[in-house]
């Protein structure tokens, strides 16, 4: 279905609003031409009427007057000129006289004894109110024929032959609209095929487009928009490059400096440790930033999507492995596990990465001895829950966005819910924010939806999709 305001729908508006004004004006012109045409026509049968008929009355007149006839003769229906009078009683398409040498009136048609015809005169053509008139040229003996016709009548015949062409031609208005807007959106497929070729292409994907078979305009339009996406192209990868190779490099020494102040604390003792423990604990911070730098380069890198199907309850099973070893997260965690295996092209590692940082993000905020809800649902949606303040829709408009932290103080670095929603768009699926969770009246719920064959369950459509990391 075409947008309102859609470029082949203002193309189609356009084009019919010039064609009505070339078929309104060519209609003028045509009821113009038609009326001339049908006077002319008019004109040119009451002249040869009068030519034709001239000769015949004066033969009928002089036998007429032969046999003592009352002057002026009028011409009936029983008179061999019937075809020029009326066809119905009372009323004359055509009316007609035939003057002498005098102008008086010798032979008169039936029923126009109350017509006004033009005074003798000149032959031609002559107008009075209700008829139109030809007087043919006094011919050997003085004699002259003027034959009229209803002004009236060529006004109906005019009337109903405008209509008889108006009529068709208005119907054919809706057809023409119809034609071209399907001429225009034909025309304007290529347009739409570049469009999807743009739709496809996001941070993870910046290849060239083909611009082969496109029109000439649509070429360099295509050209121009190659060349920015290889500048971009360019610049991400060395953006990402920089955060790989720097975290790689931060890994190793940042590892060795929290071994040697553990083993140093280890060597000293208890006695006045503190600035050893806050060492240790900035190196551990330094160590978890090194790790979500480097979970960063690969989200933006475009993983997600995996050839291969995979369980998910497997990996759900791992990621909660890895969050069991430490003893107080084990303590608080509620897990509920899929019955049957859930399956999804998704790659491991960004399923291990999306559910790793939900996890984190909600042990991050939730208040301390407080129970932290995980659940893998068949549908392939995995729900992690926590307690805490409720957060406004604003705030979770906010939350999804890098190096974004809530208001509560915590330790994190803004990237988790950044890396999760990111990888979560580039595999197909989709990560939703809401506080507070269904049913309760507070506490914050991060879902994300897998891109599997079946339904999800996720209650509550209408929740804010995440953009960006708490």
């Amino acid at each position: 279905m075409r947008a309102r305001n859609s470029l082949a729908r203002r193309l189609s508006r356009l084009v019919i609003l010039g064609f009505a004004a070339i078929w309104l004006l060519a209609l003028v012109a045509t009821a113009v031409v038609l009326r001339h045409e049908q006077q002319e026509l008019a004109d040119k049968i009451i002249q040869e009427t009068a030519r034709i008929y001239l000769p015949a009355m004066v033969i009928d007149y002089n036998g007429a007057q032969a046999t003592g006839a009352t002057i002026p003769i009028e011409l009936g229906r029983e008179t061999s000129f019937d075809l020029i009078g009326a066809s119905e009683p009372g009323g004359t398409d055509l009316v007609y006289r035939l003057l002498d040498r005098s102008g008086t009136a010798v032979m008169i048609s039936s029923g126009a004894r109350e017509t006004v015809f033009p005074a003798p005169g000149a032959a031609g053509f002559t107008t009075t109110a209700s008829h139109t008139f030809y007087t043919t040229r006094p011919n050997g003996d003085g004699f002259q024929m003027q034959v009229g016709d209803l002004r009236q009548e060529r006004s109906d015949a005019y009337l109903e032959s405008l209509t008889a062409l108006v009529i068709p031609m208005i119907a054919i208005l809706p057809l023409a609209y119809l034609t071209v807007a399907w001429i225009g959106q034909r025309a304007l497929l290529p347009l739409e095929r570049l469009r999807g070729e743009i739709e496809v292409r996001n941070d993870a994907r910046l290849d060239p487009i083909d611009a082969g078979g496109h029109p000439a305009e649509l070429r360099a339009i295509t050209a121009t928009l190659n060349g920015f996406m290889i500048r971009l192209s360019q610049a991400l990868d060395g953006e990402r490059a920089f955060a790989t190779n720097a975290a790689h490099e931060l890994r190793t020494p940042v590892a060795v400096a929290l071994a040697q102040v553990q083993r140093l604390r280890a060597e000293i003792g208890d006695d006045d440790n503190s600035r050893l423990a806050s060492v240790e604990e900035a190196l551990k911070r330094m160590s978890r930033l090194v790790g979500r730098l480097l979970q960063l380069a690969r989200a933006e890198a475009g993983i997600g999507v995996s050839q291969e199907t995979h369980d998910l309850g497997k990996l759900f099973e791992a990621v909660l492995r890895d969050s069991q070893t430490d003893p107080d997260r084990r303590n608080r965690l509620r897990i509920k596990r899929p019955e049957r295996p859930v399956c999804a092209k998704l790659d491991p590692d960004a399923f291990a990465m999306i559910a790793g940082n939900l996890i984190d993000n909600a042990f991050q905020h939730a208040p301390p001895d407080t129970p932290v809800e995980v659940e893998l649902s068949r549908a392939g949606v995995l729900r992690v829950t926590n307690d805490g303040p409720v957060l406004s829709p604003a705030e979770l408009e906010l939350l999804p966005r890098r190096f974004q932290r809530s208001k509560t103080r915590t330790d994190g670095f803004g990237l988790g819910l950044y890396i999760a929603d990111k990888i979560a768009r580039h595999s197909g699926g989709r990560l939703v924010l809401r506080s507070p969770p269904v049913g309760k009246t507070r506490g914050f719920e991060s879902c994300f939806i897998a891109p599997t064959d079946q339904p999800d369950d996720l209650d509550g459509a209408g929740e804010s999709k995440a953009q960006g990391a708490r």
